[in-house]
């Protein structure tokens, strides 16, 4: 965009009073900033910071959360919250919830209860109902989804899924993994217009945090177009880099099908889209015990790996190939890992890929690494392996995680700390519809500000400083997508990605926080809230 706009008389993130902006760029930082033909701004004492940057947010899957796609079941504490809920669910053939827990219900956190087709029948009636877990790796469906899908007692369990049973071989309605796919595609699905409109109402509620890009990991064909189709209408109001996949809801992928995928796809884009490389996943999720972890879960098991393969050997020499196919193509891979056991085998596979060609830009990332053991905090940072951590699922999950893999263990979760002390390339991110995108919460995290719940502080020996948990919202995912020279600090030459604060976020206190909110977000010199 053409034009000048002086921001003057505050603090400036990176030195100075004063910014100037000039065709979308930062043009001059410091005190003696002068322009005779800018639009001036007073910033009367804010702040100026670079803008927010979200490395792991599903922009359309949050988009598609609202009330009037689906029902908000993440604030439901019991099974009579989750029912006065679905009362008021919007008309149309199918129920769709979102967001239940089994420790914020009470009689699923006591164990009185379970999720399971019978209760949701008295409560839905012959109306097919899916109510997509917190994580978004499982569904708990009535007996009218799972008829209208075929899944019986006879029904196997897809590939890297499990249909749950009763005592007599019956499906309970709980639908885990890739088996959650077997109803998920019948569900109705909002209009072209209607996706659209809802992404473009979802960067609005983004820009009004602060948050000026953001990398979604899960980007279909179809999502792809959408993002491509908001872009030529100029709707597009946070930068997007996008990670291209094609097998969701199913998290396996083959080496075959993924290199037939990449054959006829097409990476890069310009300052606004970009395809930016491709999202796979190696395991599941904690809550599940569908992560793979070295020691056994509480409740027994190890998890596996979610790759193609009849054995443990198959499936790490898939998960192989896979990180080989996309290497050999220079395209960035992101790796989905949350158990300690796969995220050595991703390492692993990694480290093949690069001896057996060598990739110094490669920049592959372990998506959460969760649980990581501590001999490969030194392997990534060798290999240049970066990581995007989930600090807001400390607070949103760790009740849920206590439950299924311990307190002890749940404290070495998320070990920001560890990995820069050890030279690791961090990002923090949302993975929002899985928790609300609010970076401020994530600072507060992981900088040990009081929380929602006991389980959200990390140990005294994690805790970052105020500059480092905002560089992992800023700087560190900007390096992860490799556009660290264009954006991810206030420097001249940089895009004006920014936001003007009250008060300053490296320095407020942290009672107050959570309630900073920008008083005008730029994207490209652009307001896009004020």
């Amino acid at each position: 965009m053409s034009g000048e706009l002086l921001l003057r008389g505050g603090t400036v993130h990176g030195g100075g009073t004063a910014l100037l902006v000039r065709d979308g760029l930062i043009a001059a930082v410091g005190d003696d900033v002068v322009s005779d033909t800018a639009r001036v701004i007073e910033l009367d004492g804010r702040t100026v910071v670079p803008g927010i940057n979200d490395a792991h947010l599903h922009l359309v899957w949050h988009a598609l959360s609202g009330p009037e796609f689906c029902v908000d079941l993440s604030a439901a504490a019991s099974l009579d919250a989750v029912a006065e809920a679905l009362a008021a669910a919007p008309d149309g053939e199918w129920v769709v919830g979102r967001g239940w827990r089994e420790t914020t219900i009470a009689e699923f956190a006591s164990g009185a209860a379970e999720p399971g087709r019978a209760w949701l029948d008295g409560v839905t009636g012959d109306r097919p109902a899916v109510l997509h877990h917190a994580s978004s790796h499982s569904v708990w469906a009535n007996s009218a989804a799972l008829r209208r899908a075929g899944i019986t007692a006879a029904t196997p369990d897809p590939v890297a899924g499990e249909i749950v049973r009763d005592a007599r071989g019956g499906p309970t309605g709980l639908l885990v993994e890739s088996a959650q796919d077997l109803v998920a595609r019948l569900l109705p699905r909002p209009s072209r217009a209607e996706r659209l409109d809802a992404i473009v109402r979802a960067m609005a509620r983004l820009n009004a945090l602060g948050v000026t890009s953001v990398t979604d990991p899960i980007v279909t064909p179809e999502l792809w177009r959408d993002y491509r189709d908001l872009h030529a209408e100029g709707r597009l109001t946070v930068r997007v880099t996008a990670l291209l996949h094609w097998d969701w809801p199913s998290p396996t992928s083959s080496a075959e099908g993924l290199a037939a995928h990449l054959e006829g796809a097409s990476f890069g884009g310009d300052d606004f889209l970009r395809a930016g490389g491709i999202k796979l996943f190696a395991d599941g999720v904690p809550t599940h015990r569908t992560a793979w972890m070295h020691e056994p879960y509480p409740a027994g098991g190890h998890g596996d790996l979610v790759t193609p393969g009849g054995t443990t050997e198959e499936r790490v020499a898939e998960l192989h190939r896979l990180v080989a196919v996309a290497h050999r193509r220079r395209v960035q891979v992101q790796v989905h890992v949350t158990g300690d056991r796969a995220a050595d085998a991703v390492a692993d596979a990694i480290e093949a890929a690069q001896a057996a060609d060598p990739w110094p830009g490669a920049r592959h990332v372990l998506i959460h690494g969760t649980f990581l053991t501590p001999p490969v905090h030194e392997r990534l940072a060798r290999a240049g392996i970066g990581v995007i951590t989930s600090s807001l699922m400390r607070t949103f999950s760790g009740p849920s995680m206590v439950r299924t893999v311990g307190e002890t263990r749940w404290s070495q979760a998320f070990r920001a700390r560890a990995l820069l002390d050890h030279g690791v390339s961090v990002a923090d991110s949302s993975d929002a519809p899985v928790t609300n995108p609010d970076w401020r919460r994530g600072v507060a995290t992981f900088t040990g500000a009081p929380g929602p719940n006991p389980f959200a502080r990390p140990d005294e020996g994690d805790l970052l400083t105020r500059e480092e948990a905002f560089a992992l919202w800023t700087s560190g995912p900007a390096w992860l997508e490799g556009m660290e020279h264009r954006k991810g600090s206030l420097a001249v030459g940089r895009f004006a990605d920014l936001a003007v604060f009250d008060a300053d976020p490296l320095t407020v206190p942290a009672p107050d926080l959570l309630a900073l909110r920008p008083v005008l977000t730029l994207v490209g010199g652009r307001v896009v809230t004020a």
